[in-house]
Formats: C-alpha cells, structure tokens, sequence
C-alpha cells in the first residue's frame, strides 16, 4: 500500500465558512483498517460536526508531516465544464482557480453571500464530461436544486483546494491535473463521488449503520480508496485508460475527472 492513511472528506457548503454542519464528516481509515470518525481539532470528542475552515486546517497539519503520505477523497467538483474555459479566457485549471476565487471569495463569505455579487452561468445544467457517465451527477451550476446538489459544496469548497494547492506545492498531488499517475512518495488529493460506492459498502458488516449518512459517505469514500490500494487496482483508477486521448487532454487541463469512473 502507498499511503498511510486514507481520507474521506463529506463536504457541505451551507452557512458560514467558520460556521460547523453536520454535513461535513471526516473519516481516516489507517493501512491495518482501523477506522476513525474524526472530531474537528479543539472540539469535544463526540462533536464530529466541521467547518469548512477547520477541514482545511487538518488538512494542511496532515500535508505538513513529510514522512507519512495521505490519499484524501474529496465529494465536490474541483473544476467547472469546459466551454467555460472558453468563455472566459482560461488556459488551465491553475488559471481557472485563480480566477474562480476573484469571483467566489468564500474562505471569507458564504456561498450566499457571494453568489448575489457573481454573474449567473448560462446553462444551470451542463456537466462536464465525467459527470456525464454517471446516471445521477448533478451539475455544479444547478443552484435549484436541492437534493443532491453539488453546486454549493464545489463553490464553497474551490477556494479552500486553491489554497492547500499554493501552500503544499510539490507535496500534494491533486489528480489528475498533476498526472494521471501519482508518484509513490506525495500526498494526493482526488475527487470521489459516494454515491457511487455506498452500495459497496452497505451490507457489509463493519458498515456503520448507526452514523448518519454523511458520515456513512465519508467513511464509504475512505474505505473504497483503501481497499482498491490494497489490492491494487487503484493504480488502474488513476490511469483512466477507458478514456478517449481526447477525453484525458480535457480532463487533465481543465474538467478534472471523478476517482472511479470510467
């Protein structure tokens, strides 16, 4: 196995960016399976509610310890389709982060606040190509909708990933605009869709029936990461071999792509 622990991150845009939900939960999974429901730093230990400012704290301590590599599964899109890049000028995803949080400054504000000042998207349902193999992938545009939507968790949480990707630098491997293939010795950072893998896991008999269901995601995210290091097959995940040149060139630079899909 690659990684030391494996990290499952439920994300929620609601409230304030230091204002905790129950919608984000943090999991880790360790190499021997041992499983943690994770509490935020300086919080009870049966509090397991977080703010988006306190996952990105963890997150940057957990980047900081050189010596022990993390795989970290995230459940919100870390770009937009790619006629945006288009529309607006933007040569990559580093430029398209760039200019995301000059729009949508919420480590500051609220999705709310934010989205009153920003112009409208054009099409509130256009998907990026990955979204478009799944049967169930909301867009991140779709404000209206309120069940299963992702458009608040990716612009809450964009902002965030721009600033672990400038402070961590070469530390962190956020896939696949990094590559498609993670070196063995750096941290990475994915975007992992648990809807997709909470029938895996519901039956099993270590399954957590008694957290409430963003936490179940969480961990479902963790779990399936470790397992498919485990036994090998996550490297095939990374290579994304079912796609199209055309498709992975599209991916790589702009859309980005959901761990698992194929």
């Amino acid at each position: 196995m690659n990684w030391e622990r494996y990290i499952g991150i439920d994300y929620a845009g609601r409230g304030e960016p230091h204002e905790r939900t129950v919608g984000i939960q943090v999991v880790e999974i360790d190499r021997e399976g041992h499983v943690q429901r994770m509490s935020p730093p300086g919080g009870s230990a049966r509090s397991f509610s977080w703010s988006r400012q306190e996952v990105y704290t963890y997150l940057h301590t957990q980047l900081a310890v050189k010596k022990e590599q993390v795989i970290i599964g995230i459940d919100h899109n870390l770009s937009f389709p790619y006629s945006y890049f288009g529309e607006q000028g933007l040569r990559d995803w580093d430029d398209f982060l760039s200019h995301f949080v000059a729009l949508w400054p919420t480590r500051e504000q609220s999705v709310r606040a934010c989205r009153e000042q920003a112009p409208p998207y054009k099409n509130g349902a256009e998907l990026r190509i990955t979204e478009t193999y799944t049967a169930s992938a909301k867009s991140a545009w779709n404000f209206e909708q309120l069940t299963g939507a992702v458009s608040y968790s990716t612009h809450a949480g964009l902002p965030w990933i721009h600033a672990l990707r400038t402070e961590a630098g070469s530390g962190l491997h956020i896939w696949p605009f990094d590559g498609w293939r993670p070196p063995a010795d750096t941290s990475v950072l994915a975007e992992v869709y648990p809807a997709l893998l909470y029938q895996r896991y519901k039956h099993a008999d270590d399954f957590p029936r008694d957290w409430p269901r963003d936490a179940q995601d969480a961990y479902v995210i963790a779990a399936w990461l470790r397992e498919r290091d485990g036994n090998g097959t996550l490297v095939r995940y990374f290579a994304a071999d079912t796609l199209t040149a055309a498709e992975k060139a599209i991916a790589q630079r702009c859309e980005g792509w959901i761990l698992g899909v194929c």
